[in-house]
């Protein structure tokens, strides 16, 4: 085990190293020291491990946390298990929204308290799996509707409005990531501003059209399913909606570069690209549709607008962009995934990509064949880890002890910005091998599977789909926490919470893990309530 702390130290130590070479070390100065929590992660790894290996009656070894869920992993998943299942984790699945209608991305702090990771931030992007998960709750429509009319008039603010009319103007601007429209803010803020740090806006890459794309998304489908009103297309409201196209044609967002859905270095994204296509899908579906009474609200707003608007909501307009939306994601996942139009040496190549499940859920883009929809699958199973879902292969967030290490002087900070080539190759830098952070994602892969299964109709392959979904969802409940744990950075950690991923801790060269201290993720929450809920459903059509 010494030789392997060795590798792993020599290893780490040897990109550093050659970061150090290309870049310098002005940026980059390792404060000295011990960080607070490898004290207490180091008793605690001592004693027993917090989780156990439990066969799951479908033949598969389950990572289990909380000793309470091990029954369900060893008992057939079925419909009326599920419900059991389900109202067990009723209230520790629950997620209440904040006065004026938002979901931070995590709960970790008391209300009212600053949390300094700033997770107590509103994210557009969890958000609408907030609202995906509270529209499919009968009890929770309320706050369904109050979700997204808070996000809706998010994006109505001034600021936010002529970030969209400013790219329209001249788009170059969609280059600086502080200049776009903004996909995260403080829920806490009068006027719903920048999360701020030492008294400025936050330095973030706001080049996230994938978030813009559920958003819009989830607005239009809203609308035509009668969960919000024709009469909430405010004149206010309306006017950023119609910009929105626009936006889309004059950014090029075929070929546009964005940091996706892990913020990070811009690449050309299928999934990013794939979700603003579904969201143009959407609202063209909606204005040459057969809703009369809608299509008529948004034709005669549409009508008092100018020239340059209407032709980007015209037929043929929609129809162009769409078209090449769909072009770029069937090309690239023909491919190979995620941003495979580099050359493989170039950074921004990936093919396996977590994030490409955006393709399929929550909102399936349209024109995806089945076998592209499985071939999404195969890239996306490649991720699989004992104790979770990788992002990405060699994805630097929280890999191995990167909440008790020594943190850097300057840089950034653990849960800071990572958007440039020399901040997310410094942050790889540090990785240990083999340590990334496994997520949450077992819940979106169940979902994606059910998606799959029911719109199968061989029976055999039906019934291969729905035994997936059933393992990947019996992962998901392994994940949930148990009593008397602690978070990787050496914090309590509640149980029954859903983590935002498992982290690798290397304590005396032995390998253990624990929850992440993003715990919990109200992501996690929703995306576990809903696979939950699709699988009785889909369940119940066989």
């Amino acid at each position: 085990m010494q030789r392997k702390t060795s590798l792993i130290v020599n290893s780490s130590l040897a990109v550093i190293l050659l970061f150090v070479g290309l870049y310098g070390t002005s940026n980059f100065v390792f404060a000295a020291g011990k960080p607070e929590g490898l004290k207490q992660v180091s008793e605690y790894v001592a004693a027993d491990p917090a989780h156990s290996m439990v066969l799951s009656w479908e033949g598969e070894f389950i990572a289990v946390f909380n000793d309470e869920v091990k029954p369900w992993i060893e008992e057939p998943l079925t419909i009326g298990q599920v419900k059991k299942i389900s109202s067990t984790l009723a209230p520790h699945l629950d997620i209440r929204l904040n006065a004026r209608g938002f979901a931070p991305a995590a709960t970790r702090s008391t209300e009212g308290e600053k949390d300094d990771t700033n997770y107590d931030a509103i994210w557009v992007r969890d958000n609408i799996w907030v609202y995906y998960a509270l529209s499919n709750n009968p009890l929770r429509q309320n706050d369904a509707q109050k979700l997204l009319l808070a996000l809706w008039d998010y994006y109505a603010t001034a600021p936010q409005l002529q970030r969209f009319k400013n790219i329209i103007a001249n788009p170059d601007l969609a280059q600086d990531p502080m200049k776009v429209p903004h996909i995260r803010f403080d829920g806490a803020s009068d006027s719903l501003n920048d999360v701020f740090e030492k008294g400025k806006p936050q330095v973030w890459n706001h080049r996230q059209i994938d978030a813009h794309g559920l958003f819009f998304t989830a607005l239009g489908h809203a609308l035509k399913n009668k969960l919000l009103l024709a009469s909430e297309i405010t004149p206010k409201r309306v006017d950023v909606l119609l910009q929105y196209p626009l936006f889309l044609q004059k950014i090029e967002f075929h070929t546009y570069e964005d940091a996706g859905a892990w913020e990070e270095i811009p690449r050309r994204n299928s999934s990013s690209i794939g979700l603003a296509t579904k969201s143009l899908q959407v609202w063209r579906e909606i204005l040459y549709g057969s809703d009369k009474m809608l299509t008529k609200a948004l034709k005669t707003k549409l009508s008092a607008s100018g020239r340059e608007v209407k032709k980007a909501w015209s037929k043929i307009s929609l129809d162009d962009q769409i078209s090449k939306g769909l072009n770029t994601v069937h090309r690239q996942l023909e491919m190979g995934g995620e941003s495979p139009d580099y050359d493989a040496e170039d950074v921004h190549y990936r093919r396996a990509d977590a994030a490409l499940l955006h393709l399929i859920s929550p909102y399936p883009l349209d024109g995806l064949s089945d076998v592209e929809k499985r071939q999404i699958m195969s890239y996306v199973e490649t991720l699989k880890r004992p104790f979770g879902i990788l992002r990405y292969s060699n994805d630097s967030y929280q890999g191995g002890n990167y909440w008790i290490r020594p943190q850097a002087t300057e840089g950034p900070a653990p849960t800071g910005d990572t958007s440039s080539r020399e901040a997310f190759l410094w942050r790889l830098s540090t990785l240990p091998p083999n340590s990334e952070a496994q997520w949450f994602f077992d819940s979106l892969i169940s979902l994606a599977w059910l998606h799959i299964a029911e719109n199968t109709e061989e029976p055999r392959l039906k019934s291969q789909d729905l035994h997936r979904a059933k393992i990947h969802i019996k992962r998901a409940l392994g994940q949930l926490t148990g009593p008397n744990q602690i978070a990787a950075d050496g914090n309590p950690v509640r149980a029954w919470m859903a983590t935002e991923s498992i982290n690798t801790v290397i304590i005396e060269g032995q390998t253990h893990v624990l929850a992440s201290p993003i715990t919990p993720l109200n992501w996690a929450k929703a995306s576990m309530y809903m696979a939950l809920r699709e699988f009785e459903r889909v369940g119940s059509l066989q």
